[in-house]
């Protein structure tokens, strides 16, 4: 994306920050992507903060939204609704909640936690994704 950005004299290329160091999953997901993340704080966050919803609530309608359009980016261009995605991405709020709570020790357990989340996590959603598509379109029916 910096290269992309660097070629198109883009002037914000604040793209991430240092996600990798993460020292809990809140952390991470505000690291991760920083224009969604901007936006999300901008359109989402503070204006049901304001409405008086609570920090919880208002985090919680953030990371729902955002469950919803991962589900979505994957399950049209597979032409299959299966909710893997929003799943593993609902799932990462009991997560992270352990995972803050094991972090108050020694932030490199919550860092480490980060890092299964990423390269276990992800890896088993996309398996899924991938076992589903093969049953609906290669298996003899």
């Amino acid at each position: 994306m910096n290269v992309a950005a660097e070629l198109l004299r883009f002037s914000d290329r604040q793209f991430y920050l240092d996600w990798w160091n993460a020292p809990t999953i809140n952390d991470f997901w505000n690291r991760w992507n920083m224009p969604v993340h901007k936006f999300a704080l901008r359109h989402i966050y503070r204006p049901l903060l304001k409405s008086g919803f609570s920090r919880l609530q208002a985090s919680g309608a953030v990371f729902l939204l955002s469950a919803f359009f991962h589900e979505y980016l994957l399950s049209v261009p597979l032409a299959m609704f299966r909710a893997w995605a929003f799943t593993g991405m609902m799932m990462q709020i009991p997560y992270s909640i352990v995972v803050a709570k094991i972090s108050k020790f020694d932030w490199k357990f919550g860092n480490t936690a980060v890092w299964i989340s990423l390269i276990i996590g992800q890896p088993i959603a996309i398996l899924m994704y991938w076992h589903d598509y093969y049953i609906l379109n290669y298996m003899p029916k």
